[in-house]
Order: C-alpha cells, then structure tokens, then sequence
C-alpha cells in the first residue's frame, strides 16, 4: 500500500521546470528488485533496444503535440517536462522511441502540475500515427488546488527582530487556507538567505524546510524555519593605494561607515559607488570577508587604482544657431593630495569662440559641494549679437537634495556693438543658481520618459559695488517630460525673465534677452527677436517664451514630432510672435539628434521656413 503523506524539498531553478517528488518510483524499484531475486520471468522489455532506440530520423516525418486544459505557465511547465516536446515540429525519431517517450507522458504531466499545488490531475492521452508523422494529444484536467492547512514560519536569532525579515514574511503570498504553490515557498526561503546576507548574518542556516502533503485529507503542511545566528559588525576603514595619490584624511571624507555598526551592504556599496563616481580612480574594490573578523568585527579594506592623472577632451558638432562648432580642453584629475582639480577648454564655431578655465576645491563632503575658481574670454560675432567679455569669479555649490545650488561672484568687463557705438561695461555681478533636475541620473535624462528640469535664477549689480550701472535679473526656467504608455511623449518648456535697470544702454548685450533659435522659437533666425534701434535688434528688458511639443514614435529609435513655440524679447509691452514645425528625431549613439522644420508666422521677422538641427540630452 503506497504512503499517502509525500515530503518534497522544493529547489531553486531559475527558468528551468520544476519538480515534484514521486514517491512510486522507490517502491516500483523495490518489486522489481524482489521479482528478480525470487528468479522470476524478465519482463518484456518497455525501453527499445539499441537498434531501436537510436535516433535514426526519417526526413519525412515531424512530431505534433496538442495539449488542452491547461495554458500559461501551467501549459509552459507542462511542455519543459513532455519528454517528446524536444521533438515537437521537427523530424521525428524512431517510431520505437516516440512510443517509449510517450508512454512516459503522463507520469511527467502531473509531476509538471505538483508545484503550482496541483495534486490530482488527470491526463488522457493518445498517439496517432499519420500520414505526415506523429500526433500526441494530450487533455489534462488538473483538478483542485491543494490547500495550506498549516503554516510554520519562524525566524531565530538575533535578526528575529530586524524590520527586513519581519517585512519578507508579511509580504509572503504564502497564507494558511490558502492554494498551494512552491514558487513562493522557494522564494522566501532565498530572500532569508539574501537577507542574512546583506545584512550581515554570516553564520545563518535553515533549521527546517519541508512542505508536507497529505493526499487523503488533500492538504499540505509548510514548514520553514531559519535561525539568522548572530550579527557582523563593520570595523575600521583601511585605505591602499597603488600610487601615493590622496591624503587618507581626504579619503576619509567619503567614509559614513562608523567603526563597530552593524554590517550592511548598502553602506559598503555606497562607499564603493562614491569613490568610483570621483575622477581619481579607475577601479574601486572592496575587499572583506567574514574570515578576517575578530569578535564579529569585519575590517573594511579599499583598494584604489589611480586614473591617469589629465583627462583629454575633444568634440564636434553642428547646430543650426551655431554653426558647426569644436571643442578641446584638459581636465588635471589631481593638483594634490587634497584633491584639488581643474579644467581648461577652448571652444570655436561659425559665431562664437571662447577659452576657459576652472580650479575645483572640493568642499567638506566632496560628493555634494565643491569651491571654484574661474576666468573666461569669449567673442560672439552672429548677424544679430556681437559682444567680447572677459569674466573671471568664484562661486560656491553644493548639493541639497535635488536641487544644486550656486552662490557665485563674478567681474565682468564686456566690450559691445549698439548701433553706432561700441561701449564697454564693467559689472561686479553677484547671483544665486538654484537649480533641480529629476531623475538626477545622467544616463536616465539624456532620453528622458519622464522627468523635469527647473531653473532659478537671480544676478545683479550695484553702482556702489565696482558696476557701471545698478540691475536686477531674476529669471526662471522649466521643463517638462510626459510619456504614455505607447511611448509618445509631450515635452513642455518655457522661460521668464525681466530686469530692472538703472540706465539700459549700459547693459551689455550678454546679458540682455533675445528671441529665435533651435532652443528659443523655432521658425525665426538666432537672436533676430528683440527690439530695435534703426532696423538693428539690440535686446529688451524681459523675455517671455513657452513651446509645447508631441513626439510619436515611428521605429525603437526614431520619432516624428510636431511643435509650436510662442513668446518674445521686449521692453515694454510683448509682441508675441508664432512659430511652428515638424520635426525627426533620432536616438543616436551620442544623444538624441533633433531636425526641425520651423516656420515663422509672424512677418517680420517671420515667414519663412528654417531647418533646425541640434544635438544633447533631453535634460
């Protein structure tokens, strides 16, 4: 008489089938065993001999297989256990051999249910050999799910009371009076494993793990219990590096580890992603093993391989405002042992060309916030602004939250073409940056789904304070990104910005406001919205600009896009000019490529069409 209660310790296997314990093969071996001794008769022969079995296959011939009742993962699990679906729709074996594996069918078909608490099933099957091969049918019912009539989970030790197991355990799907399904048992039993892990419980095991099935009563009884053992602690921060490059004491800034807390992953994984994200080191890695703990105390060791001490730069590009444009510059990863660094670049295209330069101090916590020291030179010459400034400054930035913020003091002397005249002015600008990009990750904003930019902006100068005349300039600027499910997307953005002035003519042209361009109202010339003096646009006080865009989707990396862009430069009350396109759009190795075809329909300075190109990420 077979045992009814059935024990299975259910295994982790990725995608593979699973399995199910059989309890009548032990005892199917067991009378095969007795006959034979008691020097009984053999048995014909189920398995095909060698020459029959062989996989001699006739071309002609293919294997079919149907099976009903059952779809999903049930009919997936179903087909990974069939021994003959590796033939299914390809030239058959040997006939000997199809009969053999189907034969085992139907044993393998309830074996494929038993995980998803299918105990029962009944299988009817039927092989039919035809004309252009086999077909094996197979009509599965399988049945009533097994309940869970008792549940035991329990979690010892010193983590019996840590938040992240109890939270694994509430969230479980596994529930007392509930269907049966060993996937969830199994994922449980990894989280715990996972989660001794990560969390420092180096010594836990499993106590007990059975799930119990008694047929008679149809019911199952689960059984899981883990002892999480005592918990590691973090110890000391050791630094080697294969080159005398930083100061441990500037090291230690990137360090929240305290000597003696409890081990957590997460804590080590940020230590090694804030040290990785720096220009200092070209590899980060963090060496520890419970092996080397002394009273439960893990040391934290930190290799670090140096990067070339100069970074080169070099790009091109084109933009329709621009022209085509290039751009060099050195980046000195390190200046000393306190990580001081800096950057130089030289910038030229059709309108415009500049050098540059940067030093960086980084501040107490050089992940968020960072001193500099700046001077430039540039010289824009485009049909509508001509200007050469020398600027040189410092400023303070720092990381709060989402938003970088900015406290900087700049000279600015800015020599300028007015009509006529070609003043020179000479600003002492304070100004406060403030500004919040989401996702704050650089690679999620390049091609944004969805995600927002917001600039506040705010400068001025006084006569009192080294300026030629006293101002005020706040200005702000948005952005925003929305995708729907069928990746269409709509992109939104607009400016405001005013200034109050003591005396306008002394205000140079950089930092007056100017209309038209790839990024301002599409349609219209770079700069050519302002107003004027004797038919020359010279800039206004205020500027106004909203644009609402709808991008469709034509291939993975293609998408049509139609847009329309609204606002204006002024001084005194706005005349709101129009511009409106279509546009191809192109995800491209390097960052999303933009050609736009604007029209102006406001003459002048309108009426026309002007292709639009420009290249960088969406945020």
């Amino acid at each position: 008489m077979s045992n009814p209660f059935v024990e299975s310790q259910a295994r982790q296997r990725g995608n593979k089938p699973r399995f199910a314990f059989r309890p009548g093969r032990f005892a199917g071996s067991c009378l095969l065993l007795l006959l034979l001794s008691m020097g009984s008769a053999p048995a014909e022969e189920t398995q095909p001999s060698a020459t029959e079995a062989t996989d001699e296959v006739s071309q002609e011939q293919t294997v079919r297989i149907e099976v009903t009742g059952v779809k999903d993962e049930l009919l997936n699990n179903v087909l990974g256990f069939l021994p003959l679906y590796e033939f299914a729709d390809k030239p058959a074996p040997s006939p000997a051999r199809v009969r053999f594996l189907h034969q085992q069918a139907e044993g393998k078909i309830k074996a494929s249910l038993q995980p998803f608490g299918y105990y029962k099933a009944e299988v009817r099957s039927e092989l039919q050999q035809q004309a252009d091969g086999w077909l094996a049918s197979y009509a599965v019912d399988p049945g009533e799910r097994i309940r869970v009539a008792e549940l035991t989970i329990e979690v010892s030790g010193e983590g019996s009371d840590d938040p992240e197991f109890r939270q694994a355990i509430a969230e479980s799907p596994l529930r007392q009076g509930e269907p049966l399904e060993h996937a969830p048992y199994e994922a449980l039993k990894k989280q715990f494993q996972v989660l001794a892990s990560e969390l420092g419980y180096f010594d836990a095991k499993l106590l007990d793990n059975r799930i119990r099935i008694n047929l008679p009563d149809y019911s199952a009884n689960v059984v899981l219990r883990f002892e999480t053992g005592r918990r590691y602690k973090l110890g000391e921060v050791n630094f080697s590096q294969d080159k005398p490059w930083l100061a441990e004491s500037f090291l230690n800034k990137y360090v929240e580890i305290e000597p003696g807390q409890d081990f957590k992953a997460t804590d080590l994984q940020q230590l090694q992603g804030d040290l990785s994200n720096t220009e200092y080191y070209k590899q980060v890695e963090l060496n520890i093993s419970p092996d080397q703990a002394e009273n439960l105390v893990i040391p934290v060791n930190v290799d670090l391989q140096a990067q070339n001490p100069l970074k080169y730069i070099f790009g091109v590009g084109y933009g329709t405002d621009t022209g085509a444009r290039a751009k060099v510059g050195v980046t000195g990863r390190r200046v000393n042992q306190y990580g001081h660094n800096y950057t130089t670049e030289l910038l030229v295209s059709q309108i415009k060309y500049g050098v540059a330069g940067e030093y960086i101090i980084p501040g107490s916590d050089p992940r968020s916030d960072a001193y500099g020291l700046r001077a430039s030179y540039e010289d824009e010459h485009s049909d509508n602004r001509n200007y050469k400034a020398f600027n040189i400054g410092g400023y303070y930035k720092y990381l709060d939250g989402l938003w970088m913020k900015t406290w900087a003091l700049d000279y600015r002397v800015e020599k300028f073409e007015l009509v006529d005249e070609e003043p020179t002015s000479k600003l002492l600008i304070p100004s406060v940056d403030w500004t919040r990009t989401y996702p704050p990750e650089m690679e999620k904003r390049i091609y944004a789904n969805h995600g927002t930019r917001l600039q506040l902006l705010l400068r001025g100068g006084a006569e009192a304070l080294l300026s030629d005349t006293s101002f005020l300039q706040p200005q702000v600027s948005a952005k925003w990104i929305y995708s729907f499910r069928n990746r269409t997307r709509v992109i939104t953005r607009g400016t405001l910005g005013t200034t109050w002035v003591d005396d306008f003519d002394k205000l140079p042209t950089s930092l007056r406001y100017f209309s038209g361009g790839d990024k301002s109202l599409r349609g219209y010339e770079y700069g050519i919205i302002g107003p004027r003096e004797d038919g020359e646009v010279v800039g206004g006080k205020h500027l106004a600009e909203v644009s609402l865009e709808y991008e469709i989707p034509i291939s993975e990396k293609w998408s049509v896009a139609a847009f329309a862009d609204y606002g204006d430069a002024f001084n005194d009350s706005p005349d709101y000019k129009t511009g409106a396109g279509l546009g191809l759009h192109w995800q491209s190795p390097i960052g999303p490529v933009r050609i736009d075809l604007g029209h102006g329909l406001d003459d002048p300075p309108g009426n026309q069409i002007r292709l639009h190109l420009s290249i960088g990420p969406d945020l």
